[in-house]
């Protein structure tokens, strides 16, 4: 019985330890923020999942771009269920090419440690979406 409580006891400093360092990114965890209606750019392209990164493809420039949705969407791992307040939720599937309505970000912009693990996984120029429709 003492051999089990001495084990207990140094095993359970090592339980309550915390790191302080970014988590993982979880699988379909995606980058969100409050709603914002500001519009600079309207890009065509289409959404693509690696890494454990949602991206978005621009389809002008080929470059690769981070979304961050508005509060409220989410991604289910073949479609984004995006949220805009005030109108019906509108789902985009994953390759289906879409025009994505926002604002380029900056990541000194995304202050925060909720976005420290989407800055050192996906790496990638966030952009803020304030709306999609089809690229058609």
């Amino acid at each position: 019985m003492r051999k089990a409580i001495l084990s207990l006891l140094l095993l359970l400093p090592a339980c309550a330890t915390s790191t302080t360092g970014v988590h993982p990114l979880r699988p379909l965890e995606i980058p969100t923020a409050p709603y914002q209606a500001f519009v600079t750019a309207a890009l065509p392209g289409s959404l693509l999942y690696e890494g454990n990164c949602l991206l978005f493809r621009d389809e002008a420039t080929k470059s690769y771009l981070m979304p961050v949705w508005p509060i409220g969407s989410s991604f289910n791992g073949t479609a984004i269920l995006v949220h805009q307040p005030g109108k019906t939720d509108q789902r985009i599937m994953i390759a289906e090419e879409f025009l994505m309505e926002g604002q380029p970000l900056q990541w000194s912009a995304l202050s925060g440690a909720a976005y420290a693990p989407f800055l050192q996984q996906c790496g990638v120029q966030p952009f803020f979406v304030s709306s999609v429709r089809p690229a058609n």
